[in-house]
């Protein structure tokens, strides 16, 4: 019981490991080859957890090797276009100028149901609204409207707004976010200021956030639910 106690601990932390390096994505949105490596990453982990007569070694080696083969192949496919074509496909179109592609929809193996099933979801009435409708080599439908049902932006209505762009916490429970605070170019003096000046520290930050025009917000901890 304590061997395999051990192995399991050991697994989840090579398997953490493989899995960071190999990057993020949901399940909805890994490629073919991402998909196979995470179905054998799970059995090769398996078989040595609960087999004591696999040497520990053995299972290490096949983890490493599998997570080393994805990352070669996903830095191939992005440098080679006709290798990324061949493993990950190309977009299918279902519907182009409001009609249906019934060659697109034989090529995904997509029914028409299916596909009124997503212009539902996405909160259009009808195939009516829709002028393209492609399904993208991660899986997902990406849905575009009509001109006439697409929601109205500024542009149509001549506003000037200016970008701002998204939040960017640069601090979240206290903890520093780097990638935020490198792209905000602020800096770990700059959040003791604010903090400072609004009397607080850093456990008492829930969030701290800056857009790309400089405005900042802060969330207390005593504020959230």
């Amino acid at each position: 019981m304590t061997v395999i106690l051990i192995r399991t601990v050991i697994f989840y932390i090579i398997l953490t490991l493989i899995m960071r390096l190999m990057g993020k994505r949901q399940i909805g949105e890994i490629q073919i080859s991402e998909f196979v490596a995470a179905v054998m990453l799970s059995e090769l982990a398996a078989l040595p957890i609960t087999d004591r007569d696999i040497p520990l070694f053995h299972g290490v080696v096949s983890l490493v090797t599998l997570g080393t083969l994805e990352v070669i192949t996903a830095f191939a496919c992005r440098k080679i276009p006709r290798l990324r074509k061949a493993l990950y496909g190309e977009p299918i179109i279902l519907v182009a100028g409001g009609k249906i592609v019934n060659k697109g929809l034989d090529k995904a193996r997509i029914t028409l149901d299916e596909v009124l099933a997503v212009i539902r979801t996405e909160g259009y009435k009808s195939l009516d609204d829709i002028y393209y409708i492609i399904l993208e080599q991660t899986g997902k439908i990406s849905v575009i409207p009509r001109a006439s049902a697409a929601p109205v932006t500024p542009d149509d209505t001549n506003l000037k707004v200016k970008e701002t762009g998204p939040d960017m916490p640069v601090m979240i429970e206290g903890v520093e976010i780097e990638s935020f605070m490198n792209r905000t170019g602020k800096t770990r003096e700059d959040i003791e200021t604010i903090l400072n000046q609004h009397n607080l520290k850093k456990e008492d930050c829930l969030i701290l956030a800056f857009d790309e025009t400089g405005r900042f917000k802060i969330t207390k901890k005593d504020e959230a639910e």
